[in-house]
């Protein structure tokens, strides 16, 4: 038997291997059969007054069926969140913030502020009133950075 190579497989030159476009068209025959299958279901299926027997022994048999008890699932308990991790400044900073009074920490340089926005974004201090000249926000420490400072206190005693 001859044997040819097309597009990566062997064939016999007598097989009846259908075509590229043959295989396009088989799935739209396939939709047109499936979209057509409802009606005829619908032309087949008894006038609504009539009920069937062999459904109302299915329905029966299904509630005569033995009840399995449901299974508790346990849920998992959510994770927390990881601590941020806080350059040396960012550390100091944010001790210095939790060391003053309501007013806040008002950033005089354009570092120091750079570092107040990093702790922004952390969550760990939170905007005060803005300043009228710098037209910068007075900074307060959040609860998040009280707790922050917390579990480092107590990392660093034990």
């Amino acid at each position: 038997m001859a044997m040819s190579k097309t597009t990566g497989a062997t064939k016999g030159k007598g097989s009846a291997a259908p075509t590229k476009t043959a295989l396009k068209a088989a799935p739209k025959v396939a939709k047109a059969a499936v979209k057509s299958a409802p009606k005829a279901a619908l032309k087949a299926a008894p006038p609504a007054g009539k009920k069937s027997a062999p459904k109302v022994a299915s329905l029966e048999a299904k509630k005569a069926a033995p009840q399995t008890a449901p299974v508790e699932v346990k849920k998992a308990a959510p994770k927390k969140a990881a601590a941020p991790k806080l350059s040396p400044t960012q550390s100091t900073l944010l001790e210095k913030i939790a060391g003053l009074s309501e007013t806040g920490y008002l950033a005089e340089s354009k570092p120091d502020q750079k570092t107040v926005d990093a702790l922004l974004k952390h969550r760990l201090v939170k905007k005060g009133k803005k300043d009228e000249k710098t037209k910068n926000f007075f900074v307060l420490i959040s609860q998040t950075g009280r707790k922050y400072l917390d579990t480092k206190a107590a990392a660093a005693k034990g």
